[in-house]
């Protein structure tokens, strides 16, 4: 489902720009020849929404034919000056009745920016036919490290309005080992050229024989400005009524806000990746989700309570809808080394294929149900309602200033997180106080996320809660991954055992060596409790 890092520049040029030769000039950046120019013409239709919601936030979806390229490209912003372009063949297209020509946009891609379109339908909005002449800049070895192609462009819009133009562009992108963050070897062998310093050894050829920096990032921005119906740049966030600028003492709300705002982005950038399956992405999606909800918990005095408990219950879901492909995600790669480590005349049968099967149909069930959650209306409008949050004017004890307010607020979560504590340790060990130190550990997990949204105020203070929760809740967690790797290993252990399986043997094995996991992170994190716990750690929260 991935695509490749496409890092690239553009440059705008007149009619009569010449190409100069860039072997001997980029030399010092790893360039000993160049390719013979090869000509060829692409035609591309670009798709997108009426209101042209793909070109606002800085994707295009498009049908490329002709040159080494067909298919279907969508290109997603991923670092700075780079595109994530992800790839499909014509035939991916959706039959319409008409043949591969007409088809209209795989649904899988439709899929990645879901959140971008929030329901729109698309459409073709611009088709650009290009007369490429494209040469590539080779390494000693005969090896590409870069495309610079000269683009005579003919556009035009699409819909009920229909603007006729014409361009030429000079674009150089980044090719092979390159492309993924590799160097490329110097002429001489005495030093490594990095993909910035190609092209940065390119653009000062191309500026010095009359080049400028394009004014856009993409063919379809370039023809949309053109025709003059460019979709408007995004309104800022409005600012709080009354405050012109941000006060020498922040207030209780802007601290706060700061960090959901950064929670809602890192949670709109893990939304393709889910989409796409990359790894990790369901687990930066679910942090960002636990961070909101549990700021929101922590703080509930500081929000009006019926919002609160609004997007409590949100947020609570979709972390749900998230949490069975990662933690089955997780067992998988825990038992894998957990067998690894066993002598091999303790493994008995075909276990490691047993858990996998049992553990991979609980990834894709979990999978399914996250795709649903993110492709559910509700999720649409929870991002929606967390915009309005993190925009909406402060108002009652969110307009006093941090330095008073927080710390009370941490120092309540605190004092929950000891009760939980203490409560836990005056209960036998057994399933009782398993469950209690699963809630103490979400507690600590919360403690963690306040002092990281306070460190911006408290410094040194607040980021030594944030660790000394964050060890607790290692401990913590520790217990409850092993709590509910043994209840799995009890179910699959006497369902095998009923069939008569020779897997029984080394689930029960497996069983014994998780109950005692758990038993250790248990009695490791009450020897780690008094200095964990120590006021010397808390002192700030009493100022």
């Amino acid at each position: 489902m991935g695509g490749q890092l496409e890092i690239e520049r553009k440059y705008a040029v007149e009619q009569g720009f010449s190409l100069p030769r860039l072997d001997e000039a980029c030399r010092d950046s790893g360039v000993a020849a160049t390719s013979e120019p090869a000509t060829f013409t692409q035609e591309a239709v670009y798709y997108d929404s009426e209101d042209l919601r793909l070109a606002r936030a800085k994707v295009t979806l498009r049908r490329r034919t002709g040159g080494t390229d067909d298919g279907w490209h969508l290109k997603l912003p991923a670092l700075a000056g780079a595109r994530e372009e992800i790839h499909r063949p014509l035939e991916a297209g959706e039959p319409d009745g008409r043949g591969v020509a007409h088809s209209a946009p795989p649904a899988d891609l439709l899929d990645i920016v879901f959140l971008q379109l929030r329901g729109a339908e698309v459409g073709p909005v611009a088709r650009l036919v290009t007369t490429r002449t494209a040469t590539r800049l080779l390494d000693p070895a005969g090896a590409a490290l870069a495309e610079v192609v000269d683009d005579e462009v003919h556009a035009q819009t699409l819909g009920e309005r229909t603007v006729l133009t014409r361009w030429r562009e000079i674009e150089v992108e980044i090719l092979g080992h390159a492309a993924s963050g590799g160097t490329a070897a110097a002429g001489n062998g005495s030093r490594a050229a990095s993909a910035d310093d190609l092209l940065d050894a390119v653009g000062t050829v191309l500026r010095r024989a009359g080049a400028t920096d394009a004014p856009h990032g993409s063919k379809l921005a370039h023809v949309l400005s053109l025709a003059g119906t460019a979709p408007p740049e995004p309104s800022p966030a409005p600012k709080p009524r009354g405050r012109r600028k941000r006060r020498a003492a922040p207030l209780a709300g802007e601290v706060l806000r700061d960090y959901l705002v950064a929670q809602v982005e890192a949670l709109r950038a893990a939304d393709p990746r889910v989409r796409m399956d990359e790894p990790d992405a369901v687990h930066k999606m679910r942090v960002a989700t636990r961070r909101m909800r549990s700021t929101l918990r922590t703080f509930a005095p500081l929000f009006p309570t019926d919002l609160v408990t609004h997007l409590d219950r949100e947020l609570g879901d979709l972390a749900g809808a998230l949490s069975g492909a990662r933690d089955n995600e997780v067992q998988l790669e825990y038992f894998d080394g957990r067998l690894a480590s066993l002598p091999p005349e303790l493994v008995r049968g075909p276990v490691e294929e047993s858990l996998a099967a049992h553990l991979r149909t609980g990834m894709e069930e979990g999978r399914t149900a996250a795709l649903a959650a993110l492709r559910d209306e509700r999720y649409l409008v929870l991002l929606v309602d967390l915009e309005d949050l993190v925009q909406a004017p402060l108002t009652t004890r969110a307009r006093r200033e941090a330095a008073t307010e927080l710390p009370k607020l941490v120092r309540a979560a605190d004092q929950r997180f000891a009760r939980k504590v203490a409560k836990a340790a005056a209960t036998p060990q057994g399933h009782d106080r398993d469950e209690l130190l699963h809630s103490a550990r979400k507690q600590a997990k919360r403690l963690r996320y306040a002092g990281e949204a306070l460190t911006p105020v408290f410094g040194a203070d607040a980021k030594t809660l944030a660790k000394i929760s964050e060890e607790a809740q290692e401990f913590l967690g520790t217990h409850q991954d092993a709590t509910v790797a043994a209840g799995l290993l009890r179910a699959w252990g006497i369902e095998a055992q009923e069939s008569g399986e020779p897997t029984a043997f080394t689930y029960g094995l497996l069983l014994g060596l998780e109950e005692l996991r758990a038993r250790t992170a248990e009695r490791d994190f009450f020897d780690a409790w008094p200095a964990l716990s120590h006021p010397r750690h808390r002192r700030w929260l009493k100022a």
